[in-house]
């Protein structure tokens, strides 16, 4: 097991996610987001070397959040931003783009990183070409949001069909996204295609698939008082590969993602990201319960 006073600079990461670092504007604050921040944080978090291919703007100020994550990035004139508006009587998020970043060259990310453990896969606004994933021999799970949206009018994020699944799901190990992403038609063949498979539902919980579908357990949530639930998802998965790796154990490892993305809506942006310790003593406590 790969920490993170063991690698060189040359070495692959443990875990190694790739997509854009964002910012989430939140009362005219910049919050650092992104699905590629948060699962890097978290694998951090829990001791591992961890490292994020990105592409961000000159604006990008956000490093600080970053100490202790290998970086490889591109920087073009602006960093991917949202502005994210809940209603709550519809309980449901929606979601602007006010700028976006350049994609993510094959280039920028080291050739040693091709090596890396654990690859998390996660996209938020088509930044990457899903064909990438052939070059990685890693345990790989993608994300699958930043493929089913795109720009409407005034910024507004929509969803929208995707293409590639048949040629893309079936080369990986875990797949996952939210309800909020994705159209329910389109789940069943996701899941058939899917060796495991995840659609969250936020409080709700999560649904789990495994074997293209042979196999479904409703997980349940780790509820929580919900300051911003923006990043859950994020944790949700990465801690699902993390554990996975560890017990190729579909059950455990979902029930162990479930905790470790309730710590996420307790507070703002990536400063609810927990640490190992407090999953484990959380789900200890619920069992004890």
């Amino acid at each position: 097991m790969k920490k993170k006073e063991d690698i060189s600079p040359a070495k692959p990461p443990y875990l190694l996610s790739l997509g854009f670092i964002t910012f989430d504007l939140y009362k005219n604050r910049k919050i650092i987001g992104g699905a590629s921040a948060y699962s890097a944080i978290l694998a951090r978090n829990f001791g591992f070397d961890s490292a994020i291919a990105t592409s961000i703007g000159k604006d990008f100020d956000a490093f600080d959040a970053l100490k202790g994550i290998r970086l490889a990035f591109q920087i073009g004139d602006k960093t991917t931003t949202f502005i994210n508006k809940t209603f709550k009587k519809r309980e449901k998020r929606i979601q602007f783009v006010t700028s976006v970043a350049d994609r993510i060259k094959e280039e920028t990310i080291p050739e040693e990183w091709f090596d890396a453990e654990i690859l998390y896969f996660c996209p938020v606004l088509n930044e990457l070409e899903a064909g990438m994933i052939k070059r990685f021999d890693s345990m790989i799970g993608i994300s699958l949001q930043g493929w089913l949206r795109c720009v409407g009018e005034g910024g507004r994020i929509e969803k929208k069909k995707w293409g590639r699944a048949n040629e893309i799901l079936p080369m990986v190990d875990f797949v996952i996204v939210s309800e909020e992403d994705v159209f329910e038609d389109d789940v069943p063949e996701y899941v058939a295609l899917s060796n495991i498979f995840v659609l969250t539902r936020g409080r709700k919980g999560a649904e789990l698939y495994w074997d293209r579908g042979s196999y479904h357990k409703h997980v349940d949530a780790f509820e929580r008082e919900e300051v911003d639930a923006t990043g859950a998802g994020d944790v949700f998965g990465a801690a699902f590969l993390l554990r996975y790796y560890e017990t190729r154990d579909v059950i455990k490892s979902a029930i162990f993602a479930s905790c470790a993305s309730s710590f996420v809506v307790e507070k703002m942006g990536v400063k609810g990201v927990p640490f190992r310790e407090e999953v484990n003593e959380r789900i200890s406590t619920e069992n004890r319960r």
